[in-house]
């Protein structure tokens, strides 16, 4: 009876089971068979995309650090409207007249964009330091006390909140698109099970001198992968069986 590749492999020891088959085959000049090209080139070609699909979903989507800096972002935008308001109140007018027409821009273009979701908070940001980067603005900040300084904290925290949030979109943009694992780790275990093996298991009958050493060495690679489910499952199993019993 003919090995098969267990179809509860993962796509990782899919993968690994592909390539060591293939790396068999690139052992002996099997280039006059056909047939058995055809279905190396075919396995060799789907391996390719399944090595990128489980490098693109293993890519980080950067959640939890866009998510740290985004309070950051907050932060220092809330810091920056605090000095805003403290310059306000102080007893220099020439201050409180300057300092009311930065807080001016501000309530002009959200005074609350910390609140937003990502993309309208970095575009409402994006707006408001268009204005503030300007000469004007830039020279009454620098007359207050700590505006300037806070300012320029967050925009240094917008900056690193949108590099992360927009390698983070881009990523997602990547899995969204790739073909998922899961399927092509279907497509090589058919292969491997329906073509390869089989194809193998009649040749050496017919010719054992050829493909006889090709064939074991395959099924002994196949068997490490099986080996390895088989020892997955049966903890698996036994990790239940003592819940079980806990409950």
């Amino acid at each position: 009876m003919e090995t098969k590749l267990l179809s509860t492999c993962s796509a990782n020891e899919a993968f690994n089971a592909s390539t060591n088959c293939l790396s068999v085959l690139d052992q002996q000049d099997f280039s006059a068979d056909l047939n058995l090209t055809a279905i190396s080139a075919n396995i060799k070609g789907k391996a390719g995309v399944l090595f990128d699909s489980i490098g693109i979903e293993k890519k980080s989507e950067f959640t939890g650090e866009i998510s740290k800096l985004d309070n950051v972002f907050d932060d220092n935008l809330i810091c920056f409207k605090k000095f805003v308001d403290a310059n306000m109140s102080l007893s220099d007018a020439d201050k409180v007249e300057k300092a009311n027409e930065i807080w001016t821009k501000i309530q002009a273009k959200n005074p609350y964009l910390y609140k937003l979701g990502y993309e309208e908070q970095m575009t409402q940001a994006l707006s408001l330091f268009t204005d503030l980067n300007t000469r004007k603005y830039q020279n009454i900040m620098t007359s207050l006390f700590g505006v300037s300084e806070s300012y320029e904290l967050t925009k240094t925290a917008y900056t690193n909140l949108q590099r992360i949030y927009r390698k983070g979109q881009e990523i997602k943009a990547l899995k969204e698109n790739a073909i998922p694992s899961s399927a092509v780790r279907k497509e090589i275990v058919e292969l491997i099970n329906t073509k390869l093996i089989p194809y193998l298991f009649i040749m050496i009958d017919a010719q054992p001198e050829i493909y006889g050493d090709t064939y074991t060495k395959i099924i002994h690679y196949i068997e490490l992968v099986n080996t390895k489910i088989r020892t997955r499952r049966s903890r698996a199993a036994n990790e239940e069986e003592v819940s079980s019993e806990v409950e």
